[in-house]
């Protein structure tokens, strides 16, 4: 291979990759359900805390754009939905048996977090879930420990889904 096929082949290479990282992107449909999520290191806020069911846009606004979604998954084949009032309170109390938690967050650098805020995909602050009626929970971290810790005052907020 001469010089020039290798220079080709390379500015062809570089130029999928740069294409890779900014494409598979998609913007928020308009008139989607949007859940605005604001944390911070002692607390996390959802606007609005209620939405209807189905298709659901949870965009992380930040500052620290990581958060957990827990569900409830009582056995490992089950499919996760939403939680009772006993589940939520167990939670609150530490005991995430019987739950699913999926982590939620944007750890990219922060030019292409910039180029992808507002959107889905790879270092997009935006996450589509498809939920059902019922209650969720959002917390900044899950809680771990033996015994099972509390969640702190602030760091964890339900989302209701309604029919």
């Amino acid at each position: 291979m001469n010089g020039l096929a290798r220079a080709t082949l390379a500015l062809c290479l570089l130029g999928g990759v740069v294409a890779g990282c900014a494409g598979g992107l998609t913007p928020i449909p308009s008139g989607a359900q949007q859940v605005h999520i604001a944390d911070t290191a002692t607390s996390l806020d959802l606007q609005p805390s209620t939405v209807r069911a189905g298709d659901v846009y949870v965009v992380l606004d930040g500052p620290r754009q990581s958060v957990v979604l827990v569900t409830q998954k009582r056995t490992a084949e089950a499919t996760p939905g939403p939680m009772s009032d006993d589940d939520l309170d167990r939670l609150s109390r530490g005991d995430t048996e019987g739950t699913s938690i999926e982590g939620i967050s944007v750890a990219c650098s922060t030019e292409q977090r910039a180029a992808a805020r507002g959107k889905v995909g790879y270092c997009g602050n935006v996450y589509k879930f498809r939920l059902v009626p019922g209650k969720y929970a959002f917390l900044l971290d899950p809680s771990e420990g033996d015994p099972p810790q509390s969640v702190p005052p602030g760091s964890m907020a339900i989302l209701e889904v309604t029919p």
